[in-house]
């Protein structure tokens, strides 16, 4: 995958997604490193949903994480919760409100 790809399946799974049942509005910067870095800057924002390839500094959660480890997860050869725990993707901000995200996508 390249990062156009990366970049059209998160806004694909953005886009689709109800994010009502979390009940909070969140931002998201995503890094994904390959070549270079790129970015993706998700809000959602009363209902409203928002998605640029930037970035922005006031997030509510940073992610990062190689392409490669980002096929992996798409592909189901990793589990996003071991990349987690083994350091394949950084967190920071509210990591419970990240989970929470995520959760909701089961």
């Amino acid at each position: 995958m390249d990062f156009q790809q990366c970049y059209q399946y998160i806004g694909n799974v953005f886009y689709e997604h109800d994010f009502s049942d979390i009940g909070k509005n969140f931002s998201a910067l995503i890094t994904l490193k390959g070549k270079e870095s790129n970015y993706i800057f998700l809000s959602y924002i009363n209902g409203e949903k928002y998605m640029a390839p930037k970035c922005h500094k006031s997030a509510s959660i940073y992610l990062s994480l190689s392409v490669d480890t980002f096929e992996a997860i798409v592909n189901g050869k990793l589990d996003s919760f071991k990349a987690f725990t083994t350091g394949k993707i950084q967190a920071k901000g509210n990591v419970v409100l990240a989970m929470s995200i995520y959760n909701s996508f089961k």
